[in-house]
């Protein structure tokens, strides 16, 4: 049943500064919005209020500000970490939360996937029994029964592995110290930052308490072809490869690898009516990149073509001039084309334009070019970012 609210403000709290909050910030603001969120020191105090954010300092006990925050909230977001003891900030409480929180209309906790356990690789469901296997898996799914008991208009969102600017391989890759762990058959869930901003504004123009939705963009790979997707993307060299059962890894490193799922997100497209803008890695990192390097008009093309074997030998002649030519574009940025290792027939290919106006003059001198000719017959997989038709 909907809370009443005495408030008439726009009073968003933030338990918990991290990732994800801070990513809340600038569209909640947009929405007229007054921010506050806990943090644990004065300086990081200080980076909060140049985001224009009220800051409060909580170390896990519960002080006058806070309460005072928790009664002033219209929405509450909480993205503290469980520990072995269930959640920190409910057990702080000296009260149950839904008195100290009369005007919330709504109140999310951002889980994680690890709740599942091991899927053997089948897709997950949020109405499946929960049997998390590792003890961060079982610590949220101890802290998501906890929050579903507060009597409150609680959201839970389990969400995928996190990725976005500032949080991604590019880093790692650039210092060489990135390593691709392969296991047969393992798969792993992501999610930009940006499409869990969006799934939670839909939620919360629409909540609907009690409701648990996985957040994921429904396209889980194995995390070596993302490393090196996203070297190839910089053009860094490929991340070495190393055997799951005999890597030198940390016990927390291999605890990622003991289950794999396929998360579903039906739950959260069909009644947010919420669809990722990243519908897989290769566009979430390129938007990623781009993000990074400033670039605002710049136009992102990647993925690869297929050709015939009848056809390899005169593509290969032709690659290397329409290479040339391409580069030659006075607002093409880059352009790399390369055949792949394994798969002969197969060519990775990797644009950048500086707007879309160049990006269609590049289309256009293509559509009549020897290089059309030359590969007619080959099946374009591409993604592109940026641009317009």
């Amino acid at each position: 049943m909907p809370r009443r609210i005495k408030s008439q403000s726009h009073t968003a709290l933030l338990l918990g500064a991290g990732y994800c909050a801070k990513a809340m910030i600038s569209p909640l603001r947009k929405q007229g919005y007054e921010i506050l969120a806990t943090t644990r020191n004065a300086e990081k105090a200080a980076r909060l209020k140049s985001l224009g954010v009220t800051p409060i300092i909580y170390n896990g006990a519960m002080n006058a500000a806070l309460r005072e925050s928790l009664s002033k909230a219209n929405i509450i977001l909480s993205s503290i970490p469980p520990n072995d003891n269930g959640d920190p900030f409910l057990k702080s409480l000296q009260r149950p939360l839904a008195e100290l929180t009369p005007n919330a209309a709504w109140i999310g906790y951002l889980s994680a996937t690890s709740v599942y356990g091991d899927r053997q690789g089948q897709w997950a469901f949020e109405d499946e029994l929960l049997r998390p296997l590792t003890r961060r898996g079982k610590n949220r799914a101890n802290a998501e029964i906890e929050w579903l008991e507060t009597d409150t208009p609680i959201h839970v969102f389990r969400l995928a592995g996190i990725y976005g600017k500032g949080r991604n391989p590019f880093g790692r890759l650039k210092q060489g110290k990135a390593r691709a762990v392969i296991k047969e058959g393992h798969v792993v869930n992501r999610i930009h930052v940006e499409d869990i901003v969006s799934a939670l504004l839909a939620s919360i123009a629409k909540s609907d308490p009690l409701m648990i939705y996985n957040l994921a963009d429904g396209h889980p790979a194995p995390p070596q072809d993302v490393l090196s997707y996203a070297a190839d993307l910089i053009n860094a060299p490929r991340p070495p490869q190393l055997d799951h059962d005999t890597a030198d890894i940390s016990d927390m490193a291999r605890s990622f690898y003991k289950e794999t799922k396929r998360i579903d997100s039906r739950r959260a497209a069909r009644d947010l009516s919420w669809t990722p803008k990243y519908k897989n890695y290769r566009q979430g990192l390129m938007a990623t990149l781009k993000a990074e390097r400033g670039e605002k008009e710049t136009i992102y093309l990647s993925g690869y073509l297929d050709v015939p074997k009848a056809d390899l030998k005169s593509i290969k002649l032709a690659l290397p001039t329409h290479i040339r030519l391409s580069q030659q574009e006075p607002d093409c940025t880059s352009f790399h084309i390369f055949q792949d290792e394994d798969l002969p027939t197969r060519f990775h290919v990797f644009e950048t334009f500086s707007n879309s106006a160049a990006f269609r003059r590049h289309q256009d001198r293509m559509k009549n070019s020897e290089w059309a000719i030359i590969s007619k017959n080959a099946k374009r997989y591409y993604d592109i970012i940026g641009f317009e038709n």
